[in-house]
């Protein structure tokens, strides 16, 4: 039965547990510093979500600007010039539908399913088919009506 009873101060060199000399912690200062911490965190995360708020239309601005540098790039030979200005005016006309919180966003996400598929994973040069899909995308999210574009056989007939 002796076996259940702690051991004295004396043969561990530790007070017991529970023993009102233990030294007690100085309490609220850690809880203190906490509530600094996590109010701090959240007044960042708060402004971080402020200046967004602002800043997304020129952040989707600088990034319809890489896309459109990127799809350029990547056009196939036989795209005329008219074709090339539409694309063109479709992407600003696109960027600037979103800054003014205008576009639909159903066709946000056509349009960023349609720039996934033709710059992230084409990887190469587009296909006429491929521009003149992301083309009607972007006129619809500018909220114009999408243009018929002859084909290039339609055209020497």
């Amino acid at each position: 039965m002796n076996d259940l009873v702690p051991p004295a101060a004396s043969e561990t060199g530790f007070p017991p547990p529970f023993r009102p000399e233990s030294p007690q912690g100085t309490g609220g200062s850690c809880s203190r510093v906490g509530l600094i911490g996590c109010g701090l965190v959240i007044l960042l995360l708060g402004a971080g979500a402020v200046v967004f708020l602002f800043k997304a239309g020129d952040l989707f601005a600088w990034a319809m600007t890489k896309f459109e540098q990127q799809v350029i790039q990547a056009l196939p030979e036989d795209f005329s010039i008219e074709e090339r200005q539409r694309l063109e005016e479709a992407f600003r006309a696109a960027t600037e539908s979103v800054r003014e919180g205008e576009a639909d966003p159903f066709a946000l996400q056509r349009l960023q399913e349609r720039l996934r598929e033709s710059v992230l994973e084409g990887g190469g040069k587009l296909t006429r088919e491929d521009v003149l899909e992301l083309i009607t995308t972007l006129e619809e999210v500018a909220g114009a009506e999408p243009q018929e574009t002859p084909s290039p056989a339609a055209a020497i007939s």
